[in-house]
């Protein structure tokens, strides 16, 4: 049995009350307070409560670090102070923001209306449920996690401009940033705050640093890796002021945002609506199955709703997503005389071109090549060469092709319906194993440890597929194939390091900068995490090998073979370079 919403409200306090003591004593002593108040935590839940009862809320109180150790950080709280005391030391403008609380009781209203589906499951639904309750409530405190953000971003930022240095900086708890004016990519005026833009649940493939504080007009300023939205005071005179470190032709810019009444955002509104509510949450799902579960449906008409519902969101699949990332259709140009080229080299010459207004450098394909398939684009990686660009656009050609992104809805379907299946045919057993409550609970554990390894190497097979096959298509073959995925990694580096410059500690950046991704081959923990979790494989292993050669069938077996090897530690392997 799940343990009560007071329960879990209470650990999660609890692990808020760790994590600010860890970021406001010094590192020494909030280490040690940390290990006595986490073993008192356990001590505790095991003493006082049943094994199962600890051991979920032991879940809950880690869903919980995980989701607000990104907000409640030292390095954070570190930039903050290093900023204020920054202000102290150099002649600044403050640039007046105006606030209003209604701006920010609008995102809280939209956040509630996408989990209100799966909170009326949490509240209500039979105990018989509890393993879903259970994901349901990982989802709700990741949700909160990002409303106390945006509450603490809305609540203390505030925006100075520093004259002498042409530096921007922005004072905030959870997201302060120094800016220099010279990195500026882009500039413009919007008429308001897109509520659907702006809200972290209805975007997709986008980076957002929300500070509007009000429904006046709005400030956009585009830099490495962010795009920053700010309502500001006197916007024109700092329109133009800015204007002179961007392009002319964006100097006037400023863009209608329409007001929600208007038919286009209603349109937008429902499938933005839609994709929060299916992909970012699980709201509506849960939703329905809460009212087929009233209604008193049989189980056959509820498998039968799940089977439909899993057909209908595969056939709009890539308006919803197009719809999420605000993606505009490319109907002409040089660039999408190259896509269709490729297009119809692959074999889908159907295929629609879409680009999104977005700093990241990526791409993606959507549909099921059932005649509706979609290659998307963000605006910064056409900033890439040509040559690179046609790479990506060669490598999700071939993913419609494949029809990879079908694979991956039929792989995530059959492992929850073998999940069912297993559960129907040994239910008495498992109601057993449920007296068992250890037994039980390392089942559910292992059982949400092996998702994500096995849609791994799904999603990797297609991955190295794409590249290897989508080579072929190209001029250049495999050779130009790699030279993209250099330059997009290249390009990521540099955004990175853009992005780690402006936000972290002048003490935390150069060890920041070893997170990034590179082309070299890292060291083995992070090796085995790439390779057994993540949906693309460690770029150094995609770029070397696409430069050797051979079919098709050889390349697939070197990577069946380096994803073991290449995962393991280099004191296990007697060769110590990879396969390929």
């Amino acid at each position: 049995m799940l343990p009560s919403v007071f329960a879990i409200l209470a650990i999660v306090l609890y692990v808020l009350l760790m994590l600010m003591i860890a970021v406001l004593l010094p590192k020494k002593v909030a280490v040690i307070v940390e290990c006595i108040l986490l073993i008192a935590v356990l001590a505790y839940l095991f003493i006082f409560l049943s094994f199962g009862q600890a051991m979920f809320l032991i879940s809950f109180g880690a869903t919980a670090y995980a989701s607000f150790g990104f907000i409640i950080d030292r390095g954070k709280r570190e930039k903050y102070l290093e900023v204020k005391r920054r202000l102290d030391d150099v002649d600044y403008i403050e640039m007046s923001m105006g606030k209003e609380m209604k701006r920010l009781a609008v995102d809280v209203i939209l956040t509630g209306a996408v989990c209100s589906g799966a909170v009326l499951f949490l509240l209500f639904a039979p105990e018989t449920y509890t393993v879903l309750k259970m994901f349901i409530g990982f989802m709700l405190i990741t949700f909160f996690a990002k409303t106390v953000e945006r509450v603490g971003n809305f609540s203390s930022s505030r925006v100075f401009w520093v004259p002498t240095e042409e530096r921007l900086i922005i004072l905030s708890q959870f997201q302060s940033r120094e800016l220099p004016i010279q990195d500026l990519k882009q500039m413009s005026v919007e008429s308001s705050p897109d509520l659907l833009k702006l809200h972290p649940l209805f975007t997709f493939l986008s980076s957002n640093q929300d500070y509007t504080s009000s429904f006046q007009r709005v400030l956009k300023l585009s830099f490495p890796g962010d795009n920053i939205y700010i309502t500001l005071d006197k916007i024109e005179m700092w329109q133009e002021l800015f204007s002179k470190y961007v392009d002319h032709s964006d100097k006037q810019k400023e863009n209608l945002v329409l007001p929600v009444w208007h038919p286009t955002v209603l349109k937008r509104l429902l499938l933005k609506g839609y994709f929060a509510s299916t992909v970012k949450g699980i709201s509506a799902y849960t939703g329905l199955l809460l009212l087929l579960l009233w209604i008193g449906a049989p189980t056959w008409a509820m498998i039968l709703f799940v089977l439909l519902w899993w057909g209908v969101n595969i056939y709009f699949s890539d308006r919803v997503l197009i719809a999420a990332s605000d993606a505009e259709a490319v109907r002409s140009g040089h660039l999408y005389e190259r896509a269709q080229a490729i297009f119809a080299k692959a074999g889908v010459g159907g295929t629609k071109l879409y680009l999104v207004d977005s700093p990241i450098y990526n791409g993606f394909a959507t549909g099921m090549n059932i005649g509706r398939g979609t290659v998307v684009l963000t605006s910064a990686t056409l900033q890439l060469p040509n040559n690179a660009v046609d790479a990506i656009l060669a490598h999700e050609a071939m993913h419609l092709k494949k029809r990879d992104i079908l694979t991956i809805q039929l792989a995530r379907f059959v492992y929850f319906g073998v999940l069912a299946a297993s559960v129907y045919l040994f239910f008495d057993e498992l109601q057993v194993l449920a007296d068992h409550i250890l037994l039980f609970t390392l089942l559910v554990y292992l059982i949400m440890f092996l998702f994500p390894i096995y849609l791994s190497f799904v999603s990797q097979w297609t991955e190295v597929r794409a590249d290897y096959l989508g080579g072929e298509l190209l001029a250049g073959g495999r050779k130009q194939m790699a030279e993209g995925l250099t330059a997009l990694l290249n390009a990521q580096e540099q955004d990175l390091d853009k992005q780690f410059e402006y936000s972290a500690t002048l003490n935390n950046k150069s060890s920041m900068k070893k997170l990034r991704p590179n082309t070299n081959r890292d060291s083995w923990f992070w090796r085995f995490l790439e390779f057994q979790f993540q949906a693309h494989p460690p770029m150094y292993w995609r770029i070397m090998a696409l430069t050797k050669q051979g079919k098709w069938s050889k390349a697939r077996k070197r990577w069946v073979l380096d994803r073991f090897t290449e995962s393991l530690p280099d004191f296990l392997r007697k060769n110590q370079n990879p396969q390929v």
